[in-house]
């Protein structure tokens, strides 16, 4: 399926576009979270046989390959979180609810709630803010609920890069807590990744 978005979808395009994005944000943060497992078996059997044999030097070998594997999954699951905010978009404008919860495969309890009621006028809030996909599943993993993750990992994502979001985080949160936050700043891109002056 060729992910795009034209203006020119149906809104039945567009839960096939929903359903189908989900089911690769599955199997890449599946992959993500598998390679970090075997990431973590890998340094501790590095660190027991050392870099000067042989089995040391496959393990650093697979080390490696694991890095550049979970890097490009968290590549994807920024793109994926991106590409959902526009098809969310999308789906406000022609897709119906209900297909929309279903193809989040929300429970049939939580459709009904107070809670969607009251904040799930928008397809982004019944995924993201009401943490509504696999609602019927009581697990809160990210495998469980993938598309929530791809989102939030793209806004982390563009928190820590854009100096523009940054000064709208800061006058915006100043202006709500009374403006302890004091003036802006504007921070080199370092700062902004590592959260800290570096």
């Amino acid at each position: 399926m060729n992910l795009e978005l034209t203006g020119s979808e149906t809104a039945n395009q567009l839960i096939r576009q929903l359903v189908y994005l989900r089911g690769i944000a599955r199997r890449i943060v599946s992959v993500r979270v598998e390679s970090r497992h075997e990431l973590q078996e890998c340094n501790h059997l590095l660190e027991r046989l050392g870099m000067g044999t042989p089995e040391g030097a496959r393990a650093a070998t697979i080390i490696a390959n694991l890095g550049e594997v979970i890097l490009q999954a968290e590549t994807m699951e920024i793109e994926i979180g991106n590409y959902l905010f526009h098809l969310c978009a999308a789906l406000d404008q022609k897709g119906c609810r209900e297909q929309i919860l279903e193809a989040i495969n929300c429970g049939r309890p939580d459709r009904n709630s107070e809670r969607v009621h009251m904040y799930g006028h928008k397809s982004l809030s019944l995924i993201v803010a009401l943490n509504l996909e696999n609602s019927a599943t009581k697990d809160d993993s990210i495998t469980t609920r993938p598309l929530k993750w791809c989102a939030d990992m793209a806004v982390m994502r563009a928190m820590t890069t854009s100096p523009k979001l940054d000064r709208m985080l800061h006058e915006g949160a100043n202006e709500f807590f009374g403006g302890v936050f004091g003036e802006y700043r504007e921070r080199p891109l370092m700062e902004r990744l590592a959260g800290r002056a570096v």
